[in-house]
């Protein structure tokens, strides 16, 4: 069993100190190295357009028979700066602008909302030690636990200081957020339903590269919450280790997460957590346009007749949940599923007819790691339904690529019990979603120079 770790009693500014001397530390470093050599100075300029237009009966939750299907277009806009000016410096600016069509009206009162996706700073502090620090994403590994979201019209970024150290087959990163909802004139207070969805996490994140076909990585991540209705912090202290193995025929990744900590789910009390998730996927390679894949994932949950304070379904956090668990995204990303976990069982095959057309086509098969209650507080079956995901990419020149696919969910019985639908209500029984999109998304190098 893991050690409990207590991180209650840290003074409010903590994170904040240690920030400060990171950055004071950096800046001495910086002084004291020697001049390198400078290759060139970059200015580069990125655009991104990407309309998608779905059609929506049953994505999330299942639709029941009174509900009617959706359909929209919604588009990314994104507009990016690069500068870097050889191994000195590196800055990131990008703005989004994300809108459905129809949404505003043709002669604009107001403009769409524009907000900062990224706008970070990456100072090479030596030759394997950089410092970088503002609006990021936090994208690691296959994307589990941290990813990226880039599904996600929105997609997903952190405020955080990020230290990145990288030698030889070794690198490692240690990262450092502290949010706050405004400038505060006193009080620490973090309301996260209008902010991040934490008040302040650490990590230390280290990758080996064994071979050029093997390599192993390690997160310990520490995560602190504040409850809305007191000043009570929870914490939750993720780790796990990840191995991939990956040549021309075989490619395989084999995870491990264990979560502890104190979760404050109820008012002035603390509740244990003891969670995990296992996954284990392997893909072969048939040909050159033919490969076959096969893996499991199993997340820890609680029994639906287990009334117990202590919490045992295993959090996901910032991962792309899209990416592993069906394109429908019943599990892990707007809709609960009354905390009873998950057990993932599927298949995958991808053909790529050309170097610039590939099709992939997915079967998932949905259970409960524990028991599932029905209505007359009965066990009952633990099988949640199977999916079945298609999609297709194509890419065109000039960084163009067009997307598509068809989802179709065949729900169990089961299912209306993990998403709180009334035992009056009843599921239609076909659940689907269709997607087209296209994404332009050129990078324009706007000067290059070189620099003693």
């Amino acid at each position: 069993m893991l050690k409990q770790i207590k991180f209650r009693k840290y003074p409010a500014g903590l994170p904040l100190l240690i920030l400060t001397f990171l950055i004071f530390g950096s800046i001495n470093l910086l002084k004291a190295q020697q001049a390198a050599a400078v290759q060139e100075e970059q200015l580069k300029l990125s655009l991104q357009l990407r309309p998608r237009a779905e059609l929506r009966n049953g994505i999330f939750t299942p639709q029941l028979t009174t509900q009617n299907f959706a359909a929209f277009i919604s588009q990314r806009n994104r507009i990016g700066i690069n500068y870097s000016k050889g191994n000195k410096i590196t800055l990131g600016l990008q703005f989004q602008v994300i809108n459905v069509w129809g949404k505003d009206p043709q002669i604009q009162q107001s403009s769409n909302d524009v907000s900062l996706f990224e706008a970070w700073a990456q100072i090479y502090l030596q030759p394997n030690l950089q410092l970088k620090v503002g609006r990021q994403v936090l994208s690691y590994d296959d994307e589990r636990i941290l990813g990226a979201l880039d599904w996600n019209n929105a997609g997903r970024k952190h405020d955080a200081a990020l230290i990145k150290y990288k030698k030889g087959k070794f690198k490692a990163d240690i990262a450092l957020a502290y949010n706050q909802n405004s400038e505060r004139i006193n009080g620490t207070f973090f309301n996260d339903s209008i902010g991040q969805p934490y008040k302040s996490m650490e990590f230390v994140w280290a990758e080996y590269v064994m071979t050029n076909t093997v390599s192993f990585s390690g997160l310990v991540m520490n995560i602190d919450k504040q409850n809305r209705t007191d000043s009570l912090l929870s914490h939750l202290q993720t780790i796990g280790v990840n191995a991939f193995l990956k040549n021309q025929k075989i490619s395989a990744t084999a995870s491990f997460y264990y979560q502890t900590g104190r979760a404050n789910l109820k008012p002035d009390v603390l509740q244990k957590t003891s969670a995990w998730m296992g996954s284990v996927y392997g893909n072969y390679s048939i040909s050159k346009k033919i490969s076959l894949g096969i893996g499991s994932d199993y997340l820890s949950g609680k029994d639906m007749d287990n009334n117990s304070l202590s919490v045992t379904n295993f959090n996901p956090l910032y991962g792309t949940h899209h990416k592993f668990y069906g394109h429908m995204d019943y599990f892990y990303v707007s809709s609960p599923h009354k905390n009873t976990g998950l057990w993932d069982n599927y298949v995958n095959a991808t053909y790529k007819s050309s170097a610039l057309t590939t099709y992939n086509l997915a079967i998932h098969h949905f259970e409960v790691p524990g028991k599932i209650i029905d209505y007359n507080r009965r066990k009952t079956n633990p099988a949640l339904g199977n999916e079945v995901d298609f999609s297709l990419l194509h890419q065109l020149p000039g960084g163009i690529k067009i997307s598509g696919g068809y989802s179709q969910m065949f729900n169990a019985a089961s299912m209306k019990y993990v998403k709180n639908i009334s035992e009056s209500q009843k599921m239609k029984p076909n659940q689907n979603w269709v997607w087209l999109s296209l994404n332009v998304q050129p990078e324009i190098l706007l000067f290059r120079k070189p620099i003693e």
